[in-house]
């Protein structure tokens, strides 16, 4: 059945000699039935460990291996302006997928090397690249390995990182290839890209606040700041101009994101107030503390005796937004734990009401899989009409690329 983010999205596979290059049989195939064109390039190592034949007749479509044809007369090349792979292929893809992707195809990529057919159409293409890393425990973790990857997200290129599990060389820990289903769904993501949130200026906070007890101790919560930046990202990658406002111990976006860190609740909302000018819409997803300090100390307290804090509820940041820009789509979180459903939407409702918001994102934190510092989320987004969406149990990208979808509907 053919999807229409799929349907006639032509997609280039890269296929690198990790063991986990026989199930990319198997993506090429969901793919195929979804309605997306196929063309693959396999390096000469994966053609030993799988054959080209499976590749052409699950793709319909030849495989290639080698920069040129063979005996390559390039005066021939002039005069008969014959298209030269690694350009052709660069041209025609809506998205560059490289799967398994080794260390090795990695360390050419983050490092401009182009010497055969794949790694020169990567250089060449100007398409979105989603690398799916496969490999060995250990060449995951090494330092050179980590080095380039960080580089690599940092110049844009995308990445289903690997999963825990065993592997082919006998080793157990992450280096297995990711689960089909969630590279498929961030193929989805990214073929979905359509710009439609260009020209929009967007402020996202993320990540937890600190209140300081003395100067080595603070009080927290447990906020990594992966829900807000999930959002960030994916605003930023359908044409916003992002602002992100994140918590100093929050997760570190992976594109270059125009983003500034706070520390405690005053913080936040001076930096919100420095960046809120002529801001369209504000996700407010930062976990802000309900308290501070009251009798905090300016030298590090001793530990050999009790001692007793004065708590201070802070000031409620998300209720003062719409009092600075009254124009702005103001969306904000909020968070319960093992409550009924009934009860964190309506909590949600309350919320939404005192600050005048448009949408309430609501989840239960205390249900497994589910709010802090965990890659999914299960939520609840209400309305003033008191209209709930449900999102499903899902990666964090997933159900941040779906609130933006309810963002775009409401101020459309």
């Amino acid at each position: 059945m053919q999807n229409l983010i799929f349907s006639k999205k032509t997609i280039v596979i890269g296929v690198t000699g990790g063991i986990a290059c026989y199930k990319v049989l198997v993506l090429i195939k969901e793919l195929k039935d979804l309605g997306s064109d196929i063309h693959l390039i396999m390096t000469e190592h994966s053609t030993h460990l799988v054959d080209i034949k499976d590749f052409e007749k699950a793709s319909g479509n030849e495989v290639q291996t080698s920069l040129f044809y063979p005996k390559i007369d390039y005066i021939d090349y002039i005069k008969k302006n014959k298209e030269i792979k690694h350009i052709s292929l660069a041209d025609i893809a809506d998205l560059f997928l490289i799967c398994p992707a080794t260390a090795n195809i990695i360390g050419k990529m983050a490092n401009g090397i182009a010497d055969d057919l794949l790694s020169t159409s990567i250089t060449a293409t100007i398409a979105p690249v989603l690398i799916c890393p496969a490999m060995n425990v250990k060449m995951w973790k090494n330092p050179i390995v980590q080095e380039n990857v960080k580089k690599l997200k940092k110049l844009n290129y995308h990445f289903v990182e690997p999963e825990y599990g065993e592997l082919a060389c006998g080793y157990k820990g992450v280096g297995r290839l990711a689960n089909l289903k969630k590279i498929l769904d961030r193929i989805g993501l990214l073929l979905k890209q359509r710009n439609d949130l260009k020209g929009k200026k967007i402020l996202v906070t993320a990540g937890a606040t600190f209140e300081e007890i003395d100067p080595v101790r603070v009080i927290t919560n447990k906020s990594s700041g992966k829900m807000g930046t999930s959002i960030a990202e994916q605003a930023f990658l359908r044409g916003a101009n992002v602002i992100l406002l994140r918590g100093h111990n929050s997760v570190e976006p992976n594109y270059n994101l125009k983003e500034e860190k706070f520390t405690n609740v005053d913080d936040l909302y001076n930096k919100i107030k420095k960046n809120i000018n002529n801001v369209d819409i504000i996700v407010h997803s930062a976990a802000v503390s309900d308290f501070t300090i009251n009798n905090k100390e300016k030298s590090k307290i001793k530990s050999n005796k009790e001692l007793h804090l004065e708590l201070t509820p802070t000031a409620k940041i998300f209720e003062k937004l719409k009092k600075l820009n009254k124009e702005m789509f103001l969306v904000g979180f909020k968070a319960e734990c093992n409550v009924s459903e009934k009860r964190l939407i309506g909590s949600a409702y309350d919320i939404l009401q005192k600050a005048n918001a448009e949408l309430i994102v609501a989840n239960d934190v205390g249900k497994k899989g589910r709010g802090f510092d965990v890659d999914t989320n299960e939520v609840f987004v209400v309305d003033k009409d008191k209209n709930v969406e449900h999102i499903k149990l899902a990666d964090k990208r997933i159900v941040a690329d779906k609130l933006l979808d309810i963002i775009l509907q409401k101020i459309k």
